[in-house]
């Protein structure tokens, strides 16, 4: 009588455990389903259609297009920078137009997720990898090749200059100097070179001597300060200017500095469409983080 006992006993707790298990079973797919419809709207999301804006038309008679960061040609010789121009063979015999589009999301939805000389019609498909250009100074050009050999930096073409500062300690100076106001700060313009550099350099005493906090520049009306002059004069920091018969366009790239590559974006059958130049990166990204913590 004694086995028969313990094997009712065993009988009673299996269905207990197999209803337990059921249970269970039953209850975790009904959890793994809530979450779903949230998630596939943040897939349509993630990509939005970003509008694209014409920042001006470029020439290039000699069907060589130059990127790179203009700035630099102030610090290196033209034998050095001829390796950070980044070219790209384009049409010789028309405007060219330069388009940017916004990356039209997020804390950074202002800046430019790319900026593109468009050389052809179609649709992209294919891309192959052109350089990358390196920026310090936080603007880049699309300029003809041919055309570098008469650009004139620092040298003012027509004898003036302007001088502005700005900073902390900046209407101290102006006081002490009387100097206007402008958009840029407080400083002088159209003044003759002899001049402008008396007045640098007399802001330069007075700001040592005092330890103000403030930053000078001096601008030469050179190629390089029309070029500026046109990119801060227009909402979108871009401008034009006209240089040894062709037509070259400067503007900043809304990252500041860092390392940007560039790309000759095809159609399905391998006619180029556009040469872009590629600014949002995770680099630039991360870079604009690290300054705006």
């Amino acid at each position: 009588m004694a086995p028969a006992k313990k094997s009712k006993s065993k009988a009673k707790t299996k269905p207990k455990a197999k209803t337990r298990s059921k249970a269970k079973a039953a209850a975790a797919p009904k959890k793994k389903t809530k979450p779903a419809p949230q998630r596939k709207p943040a897939v349509s999301v993630s990509a939005p259609a970003v509008r694209t804006e014409s920042l001006g038309t470029i020439t290039c008679p000699s069907g060589t297009l130059a990127i790179f960061d203009i700035g630099l040609h102030g610090y290196l010789p033209r034998p050095a920078l001829e390796p950070a121009i980044v070219k790209a063979s384009v049409p010789a015999d028309r405007e060219l137009t330069v388009v940017g589009s916004r990356v039209g999301r997020g804390r950074f939805s202002d800046c430019w997720d790319h900026v593109s000389v468009v050389v052809g019609d179609g649709e992209v498909h294919h891309s192959k990898k052109l350089g990358e250009a390196g920026v310090d100074f936080a603007r880049l050009v699309c300029v003809d090749h041919a055309s570098l050999d008469e650009w004139q930096h620092e040298d003012s073409l027509d004898g003036l200059a302007d001088v502005m500062f700005w900073g902390r300690d900046e209407k101290q100076l102006a006081s002490a100097m009387r100097a206007p106001r402008t958009r840029d700060g407080y400083g002088w313009s159209n003044l003759t070179v002899a001049a402008a550099e008396a007045k640098l350099m007399e802001a330069e005493r007075k700001k040592a001597e005092n330890k103000w906090l403030l930053a000078t520049d001096y601008r030469p009306h050179s190629h390089h300060f029309h070029a500026l002059a046109a990119a801060r004069a227009n909402p979108k920091g871009a401008g034009e200017m006209e240089l040894a018969g062709s037509r070259m366009l400067l503007f900043f790239t809304s990252w500041g500095d860092g390392v940007y590559p560039i790309y000759l974006d095809t159609d399905h059958e391998d006619h180029p469409v556009r040469v872009r130049i590629q600014l949002a990166t995770e680099e630039s990204n991360s870079a604009m983080r690290a300054v705006n913590r």
